[in-house]
């Protein structure tokens, strides 16, 4: 299985953390985000739900619930953090239980995990103190396991994004150019800081990935409704993503109406390190 690399990484590269606007901008139309951000493949749940030593779940950056109400579909106990009120009052309505807060500032109140997720979200958080407070959180022989989404974009439509973003909103953290070439290739060096964060703990196993491809084929309305959703087009004012839109759907229509997207699902996991005194109490599955 793919490992990462072990050499200090780039910390010059992208900190989407940083970016707190946009990291809390998402709930500006949660019902969209809700409706047309994709789920995450069943081999994926179940692969987490298999290696972590119980069903207690803590999912960071829950978003609207996407991936709880998956994990609790496979029998897991899920608590979620997020920032955002109006994403986490969706949530709840969802059947989720959520805690508003950062992740880095969240007080867990003695309370243990068997598992730490998030679902495209990690990256929101700063890498060492997130690592940091997973394994204050999770109990020992626990996992963290960050995943996201990698969608291969079609290169004309890389290209159209990219010259619309360039003239409506060149500040936008999110650059559709850079995924020119293989999308996976283009994330490492972010995952490459995330990996560094866990092991800069001290508290965790060796980092490594495990990768899930599918694909899915959107139509000209499901692309459209899902691209509002991104991180760094939340916040466009109307006209400028009217703009973006028009040019998206105009790359569409040269393809034929729709989009095939070829995804990798991709898990950035570890496990909690046992410490000599409680290596016998571990967690056990209900």
């Amino acid at each position: 299985m793919p490992t990462l690399s072990q050499g200090q990484p780039d910390m010059s590269g992208p900190s989407p953390h940083r970016h707190r606007q946009t990291a809390e901008s998402f709930g500006v139309d949660a019902e969209r985000y809700d409706r047309a951000r994709p789920s995450y493949p069943q081999a994926l749940v179940d692969r987490i739900v298999a290696a972590s030593p119980g069903w207690h779940v803590l999912d960071v950056g829950a978003g609207t619930g996407i991936e709880a109400r998956q994990f609790q579909a496979a029998g897991c106990t899920v608590l979620g953090i997020e920032p955002d009120e109006r994403m986490a009052a969706f949530a709840r309505r969802s059947g989720v239980e959520v805690e508003v807060a950062r992740f880095e500032d969240w007080q867990p109140a003695g309370r243990q995990f068997d598992a730490v997720i998030a679902g495209t979200a990690w990256h929101w958080v700063d890498p060492l103190a997130g690592a940091a407070k997973a394994a204050q959180v999770l109990r020992p022989g626990g996992r963290l396991a960050p995943f996201h989404h990698v969608p291969q974009l079609p290169a004309e439509m890389i290209d159209v994004l990219a010259e619309a973003l360039q003239r409506v909103a060149p500040d936008s953290p999110f650059n559709p150019g850079l995924l020119r070439g293989s999308a996976v290739d283009a994330y490492q060096p972010l995952f490459a800081k995330i990996a560094h964060g866990i092991r800069q703990t001290g508290s965790f196993s060796e980092p490594e990935q495990w990768r899930f491809a599918w694909e899915r084929t959107y139509s000209r309305e499901e692309w459209l409704d899902q691209l509002p959703t991104f991180g760094g087009l939340t916040q466009l004012p109307a006209d400028k993503m009217a703009e973006v839109l028009h040019s998206a759907g105009t790359a569409i229509d040269k393809l034929g109406g729709h989009a095939a997207m070829p995804y990798t699902s991709l898990v950035i996991t570890s496990t909690r390190s046992v410490r000599p005194d409680r290596r016998n109490t571990g967690c056990r599955r209900a």
